[in-house]
């Protein structure tokens, strides 16, 4: 029971949350619980208007050092919504935009060497998913499948089908969703990415 003999996890990598205002989270996190901010990503839409960040705050553990809470916060998200609308099941105007203080996913680490292995051990289980593959991409106006931009990033997204990823990618990931619909991440990182940026203004509205 102390085993697991069909997936190798290097430990949790991170849990993803939203949060109401980055500025607040800022503070909190970093301000006084001092966590080092390790990298910050922020979103826009075709015509270059900001939509949502990405922060992820280190949690600073010495045996597992990439290890962090990530939070997303969107522009004109739940926090706009009286309690009212809410209630009612109203959605704000931003499409991307998340349930305040809600899951998005839970992210665990693995090796890469390991991820095209997962993903036919999922296909065997019959288990759906969906692989992500991000790479540094230098023109931030490109406009992404889903319209949301990524400043200075893209992704390769496939779904049941394994993906070999380029030179120079970043971030290789497969998602699978639980019974209840929460989502699980394997994740693998490059060696590239620590020297992403971590320099974004927090946000608030």
């Amino acid at each position: 029971m102390n085993e697991n003999k069909v997936f190798n996890f290097n430990g949790i990598d991170h849990i993803a949350l939203t949060c109401s205002d980055m500025k607040k989270t800022v503070d909190f996190y970093h301000g006084k619980l001092g966590m080092p901010v390790l990298h910050t990503i922020e979103y826009f839409d075709e015509k270059q208007e900001l939509l949502g960040q990405h922060w992820f705050f280190g949690v600073t553990d010495k045996s597992n050092p990439d290890a962090h809470i990530a939070f997303f916060w969107w522009k004109n998200g739940y926090q706009t919504l009286p309690a009212a609308e809410k209630a009612e099941g109203k959605k704000p105007p931003n499409p991307f935009a998340r349930p305040i203080g809600g899951m998005l996913h839970l992210n665990l680490r693995v090796a890469p060497e390991d991820l095209p292995v997962y993903a036919a051990k999922l296909t065997e289980l019959g288990l759906p998913y969906r692989q992500v593959t991000r790479y540094r991409n230098d023109d931030a106006a490109q406009k992404q499948a889903t319209g949301l931009v990524t400043e200075g990033m893209r992704g390769t997204t496939t779904r049941d089908e394994y993906h070999q990823p380029e030179e120079g990618w970043l971030m290789n990931s497969i998602y699978v969703f639980d019974p209840d619909g929460n989502e699980v991440e394997f994740n693998s990182w490059s060696p590239e990415w620590r020297g992403w940026r971590n320099d974004h203004i927090a946000q608030s509205n």
